[in-house]
């Protein structure tokens, strides 16, 4: 078995062109989400007849739901879009289904709440369509991810995986920014406009893809056969790192970042929440691209780790209560360091086993964060009034600490076999 290393790599080199167009793809993906979010319970209370709180609530519960299923589907069609690789040396066709497929299931939500009216058949459709949306969005986020190890050499994984932080911060920010920009809009605008953007992004990969010269093209190699047995334990690390890297993310930035800019930062600028988290996730962005830089500096693996012991230590200081200047440079800290963090997680992954299972190899992460999120949902589906801010930050110190030793424990692994 050979793990992918900076020696066996076709080329070291990054496609620029290629990269940006993965990003623009990752970044309309998470655009048709924060829609489909921010529409959903909205979507409920009209066909459901609940209350607003209660159509969150069952909301929140469906997201959950989705999350759960994900947890298979991202790592089978991952495998499956590996021997699709291997059949027809290329993926681009199922996910060029995939997305178009995704696509008219989007458009088909707002349509059959705005034509469908309040009543038993519309409840089953809407339900049915947005599970089986999600499902499909699921189906294709793994074969697009694994690209990144076709576009940049082992070396410079991480440097190409600072413009997917970079164009998914931003976008990320539109939820806090641009919530209520979307639902002037309504609906039917901001599914079609959503669609589009998605459906844009894949024909410009697409494009972009015919623009690397055949005999470069590492999709274009003999595939070796696919030792899935032989990468278990890989795969098992993989699946937990994600996991843990998804449950901290999840508790950072869904809770502690929220709490601690609303507790100490908006009464000591007198600027909002929403511009200030969404200010915050802008500057993750840009900072990603200084940390891609360092990571040709430092092996990914051993800045991963750094990086989450440095966040962990950042949850500790966060504690002590220093005060808002303190808070203010603490996060930009813990957020120099997830950005890294973020550059290097489809790197890891695509490190950890051969080339051939790529597409396997990152649905096991995105599984496993998706799988986090999820049990979190369910056993605490309001973490804010159930736990106390200092467990808050106590349980996200360890997912990230957690997320260490797994890839601490995979470099180990991987050493040993390249050696071998």
């Amino acid at each position: 078995m050979t793990i992918a290393t900076p020696s066996n790599q076709a080329s070291d080199q990054v496609r620029w062109l290629q990269v940006w167009g993965l990003a623009s793809v990752q970044g309309a993906m998470t655009l048709t989400w924060i829609a489909y979010a921010i529409y959903l319970p909205q979507f409920i209370e009209q066909v459901f007849g609940y209350p607003t709180s209660q159509a969150q609530q069952f909301a929140a519960l469906i997201l959950v739901i989705e999350n759960v299923i994900a947890v298979i589907v991202e790592p089978l069609f991952g495998g499956l879009s590996d021997r699709w690789q291997r059949w027809y040396s290329t993926r681009m066709p199922f996910i060029i289904a995939a997305a178009i497929a995704s696509t008219a299931l989007f458009i088909g939500l707002p349509c059959v709440v705005i034509f469908g009216g309040a009543n038993e058949i519309t409840r089953l459709i809407l339900l049915s369509l947005a599970i089986l949306w999600a499902i499909v969005m699921a189906t294709f986020r793994s074969p697009v991810m694994c690209l990144l190890g076709i576009f940049a050499g082992a070396t410079k994984l991480p440097q190409a995986g600072s413009v997917l932080t970079l164009v998914g911060s931003f976008v990320a920010s539109i939820r806090p920014l641009g919530t209520k920009f979307i639902l002037s809009l309504g609906a039917p605008a901001t599914f079609t406009i959503a669609s589009i953007v998605l459906l844009a992004s894949v024909a410009g990969l697409r494009s972009a893809m015919t623009h690397i010269p055949k005999n470069l093209n590492p999709e274009l190699e003999k595939q070796e056969s696919l030792p899935i047995r032989d990468c278990l334990s890989n795969l098992a690390i993989v699946l937990f790192v994600g996991a843990a890297i998804g449950l901290g993310m999840r508790l950072l930035m869904g809770d502690v970042l929220p709490r601690t800019i609303k507790s100490d930062i908006t009464g000591f600028t007198g600027l909002s929440f929403e511009l200030l988290m969404g200010t915050a996730l802008i500057s993750q962005g840009f900072i990603a691209l200084f940390t891609g830089r360092i990571s040709k500096l430092i092996d990914n693996k051993h800045l991963m780790i750094i990086s989450l012991g440095c966040v962990a230590a950042g949850l500790g200081l966060l504690s002590a209560g220093y005060g808002a200047i303190a808070s203010i440079i603490i996060i930009l800290f813990m957020l120099t360091c997830l950005s890294t963090v973020n550059n290097g997680m489809i790197a890891f992954a695509l490190t950890m086993v051969p080339k051939s299972l790529s597409g396997l190899t990152v649905g096991m992460f995105f599984g496993g964060l998706s799988g986090a999120i999820a049990v979190f949902g369910y056993l605490v589906p309001k973490p804010a009034e159930m736990i106390s801010t200092p467990n808050v930050i106590l349980l996200t110190a360890i997912a990230f600490l957690a997320a260490g030793v797994g890839i601490a424990l995979g470099e180990r692994i991987t050493g040993k076999l390249i050696a071998e």
